[in-house]
């Protein structure tokens, strides 16, 4: 895998703007763009791009997650959460 990791939802709608990912797993709540911003710029670029956003206890303001399961989201982790669930959704992400 090629990974690239973002300081901030800034820098990963930037990222995402110059280079193809396969899957972008970004946090909902963070400087900058946030988590729907993020899904929706790697959307926008390649609409096959997976999209996994993670979330401390529901902890979703801005609605993130009903906005982006309408539009495709892949998957929403839950922290705190066990690798292994990270991994499950990541290869069923990629799998579909």
């Amino acid at each position: 895998c090629d990974v690239g990791a973002a300081v901030d939802g800034d820098m990963a709608k930037a990222m995402i703007e110059e280079t193809h990912y396969d899957l972008v797993i970004s946090d909902i709540k963070m400087p900058g763009a946030n988590g729907y911003e993020v899904f929706a710029a790697a959307k926008a670029a390649r609409d096959d791009t997976e999209v996994i956003l993670i979330t401390a206890f529901g902890y979703d303001p801005s609605h993130s997650i009903v906005k982006a399961n309408r539009e495709g989201l892949s998957a929403v982790l839950m922290k705190p959460f066990k690798v292994g669930d990270l991994l499950r959704q990541v290869r069923q992400a990629l799998s579909d």
